[in-house]
């Protein structure tokens, strides 16, 4: 990588960590990456060590600075809470659909076998 500050890259780091921006080769700082992250008209200047990246892409600017916006800071999660009980409830209710319907597939699968529609499992 080139010593000059025209270098744009994604850098992919240990822990799910993606950051992205100018880059600096290591050996200022005792070896560690410098990462300018664009940050709207300014950067803020990360360092990491060698040994917590995994991938290195280098991109365009344009693609590295869509990599460093932020996506979300908060994501939403909008699933209803329930309490104790009616998730008991339900439960209770889904154990007694799936014994009924167990139920009717042995009646089924019993009158089935008694007219020859289907082998009684005893196939010599």
């Amino acid at each position: 990588m080139s010593e000059n500050k025209d270098s744009w890259a994604v850098v992919d780091l240990m822990g799910h960590v993606e950051i992205a921006g100018r880059i600096t080769k290591p050996g200022e700082f005792g070896g560690l990456w410098q990462i300018d992250i664009p940050d709207g008209e300014s950067f803020r200047t990360e360092f990491f060590g060698s040994q917590s990246v995994y991938r290195v892409r280098i991109v365009s600017e344009e693609i590295a600075r869509a990599y460093a916006r932020p996506a979300h800071e908060v994501i939403e999660y909008d699933a209803p809470i329930i309490t104790r009980e009616e998730h008991l409830e339900a439960m209770r209710k889904a154990e007694q659909q799936y014994y009924s319907l167990q139920r009717e597939v042995s009646e089924l699968r019993h009158r089935l076998t008694a007219v020859n529609a289907l082998p009684s499992g005893d196939a010599a």
